[in-house]
């Protein structure tokens, strides 16, 4: 694919770049040259998550209600 002779299965003539058009310019493909994230600004308090009282009430609340919800579509639906 890196010779610009070469034709497709459709008939178009490639360009020349190969299957990683940034290989040979930045030794990787595009994802290699820039990541989203690099360790170097990585948070050291990223490295464990704890959570908080409020945010465990949260989730409780959330899934009680869930299961509420859930229960009630339940029981509407049935033929009691």
């Amino acid at each position: 694919m890196e010779d610009p002779n070469w034709v497709d299965p459709q008939g178009r003539k490639g360009q020349g770049y190969g299957v990683y058009r940034f290989a040979k310019k930045y030794g990787a493909n595009v994802d290699g040259y820039s990541p989203i994230y690099t360790p170097d600004i990585w948070s050291e308090s990223g490295n464990s998550y704890k959570l908080g009282t409020s945010a465990l009430i949260a989730w409780a609340v959330l899934v009680v209600t869930l299961l509420g919800i859930g229960a009630n579509l339940i029981i509407s639906t049935s033929q009691l």
